[in-house]
């Protein structure tokens, strides 16, 4: 039995439901390595023995001088999910709490060889990628037992003499894992008595090629890839006509958002400038020579009025007015000033709209605000938020950009609006 190198006497955790596996592996953790782990055991409630199984965890830390920690849940909060991966989420978001507050060096869970080969199994079937079906991916959470077939857990137990709580609920075929296990696993016991072994070396396999990939899409990643803002922009460079560029920039945006579809990052790679297509919560547009990966924000179809310089709380961004003395301006500053003669309140703050014009500072014609924003450059998810301020009626301000000439600060003017906007609140 190969045990992973850990260090003696560290503050530890363990999951555990008093099952053989989690029963073998705090037996292993003080009889190997003197780590004497916390045992967390949630109680989800689910069926009817499950204070019972809880009465029995609490007997076996106090039994064999482990300290536990117990979370009560109640089925009812979990809002329609599926209730597999209400579980789950639930007790790993507890354990890694935990880490945190017990100041834990490890986290262990009692996988073994047999619940890899399940998962590998469910996963597959689900038409999951290299990283589903390898499944147990976290590197925060450590398996010792995960080579270690159930039989031999059994084993282990039962030369040790230890005692654990039976799960009814596993000899359950209404899951998918239990159907695997009690279904499936006879018939491949048939078809080749070897498919663990030959199982287990695919899944080992499979861990290494994704490190492979991992490491590969990181140096990739490291040299097209610069993140600004909370942006990221990923350089147009020559891996674009590659065979395998459509999978390694949907692999890219998966890291960061699972709702990426690998068809349409396909079309997105044919596309032209301005070409957007979207994940869960974030979008990918093409712009340039670049790729811009941002969050989706929301159309704002609402008006503001502003009735006087203090009267800017209701913006969806901050905005203030500074009055300052002419005699105190520098215009080679990369600043916005408004002659606070011409400036008159009401103003009207909005999303520019087509057929918008205004005359920019320091031209005489008019021009239409998509023509300006369009010379700017300015990538399509960035355009399509920009605001303009009316005032009776009349454009005249592309806020963060350029005022209508109207706005100038002239030779007559004693004080000037000093106009600051900040868009990342």
């Amino acid at each position: 039995m190969e045990l992973p190198e850990l260090i003696p006497g560290s503050k530890a955790i363990l999951g555990f439901s008093g099952g053989v596996d989690s029963v073998v592996l705090s037996h292993l953790l003080v009889e190997r390595y003197g780590i004497r782990p916390y045992l967390l055991h949630v109680n989800y409630g689910l069926r009817d023995e499950s204070d019972e199984d809880e009465r029995w965890c609490r007997w076996y830390a106090e039994e064999h001088r482990f300290e536990i920690k117990v979370l009560r849940v109640d089925p009812k909060d979990r809002d329609g999910e599926n209730l597999q991966n209400w579980a789950r989420n639930l007790r790993y978001n507890w354990f890694q709490e935990q880490v945190v507050l017990l100041d834990a060096v490890y986290l262990f869970t009692a996988h073994h060889a047999d619940d890899r080969r399940e998962t590998f199994l469910m996963n597959a079937l689900r038409g999951s990628g290299l990283s589903g079906m390898t499944g147990m991916s976290n590197t925060a959470i450590i398996r010792p037992l995960k080579d270690m077939d159930k039989t031999e857990v059994l084993d282990y137990a039962q030369t040790k003499e230890l005692t654990w709580r039976e799960d009814a609920s596993n000899q359950s075929t209404k899951y998918t894992r239990n159907k695997i296990r009690h279904d499936l696993a006879p018939v491949l016991d048939e078809v080749d008595p070897r498919w663990r072994g030959g199982l287990k070396k695919s899944i080992d396999n499979l861990i290494r090629d994704n490190a492979l990939l991992q490491g590969l899409l990181m140096d990739w990643t490291e040299g097209q890839v610069i993140c600004r803002s909370g942006e990221y922009f990923i350089n147009e460079g020559s891996w674009v006509n590659r065979d395998y560029a459509q999978i390694l920039l949907y692999r890219y945006c998966r890291e960061i958002d699972k709702g990426f579809s690998f068809k349409e990052i396909g079309h997105f790679l044919r596309g032209e400038t301005g070409h957007i297509t979207f994940g869960k919560k974030h979008l990918l547009v093409r712009d340039r020579g670049q790729f811009i990966l941002s969050k989706k924000r929301e159309l704002d179809p609402h008006e503001y009025v502003i009735n006087d310089i203090h009267d800017t709380d209701i913006l969806p961004f901050s905005l203030t007015f500074t009055p300052t003395s002419t005699q105190n301006i520098d215009f080679s500053l990369d600043h916005e000033w408004l002659s606070m003669a011409a400036l008159k309140f009401p103003l009207i703050i909005r999303r520019w709209r087509p057929g918008d014009e205004f005359v920019p500072l320091g031209m005489k014609g008019r021009k239409k605000v998509a023509d300006f924003l369009n010379e700017l450059k300015l990538p399509r998810h960035h355009k399509e938020h920009v605001y303009v301020a009316t005032q009776e009626g009349k454009l005249i301000w592309v806020l963060g950009y350029r005022i209508d000439d109207s706005l100038r600060v002239v030779s007559s003017d004693d004080m000037a609006y000093l106009a600051e906007i900040n868009h990342h609140i």
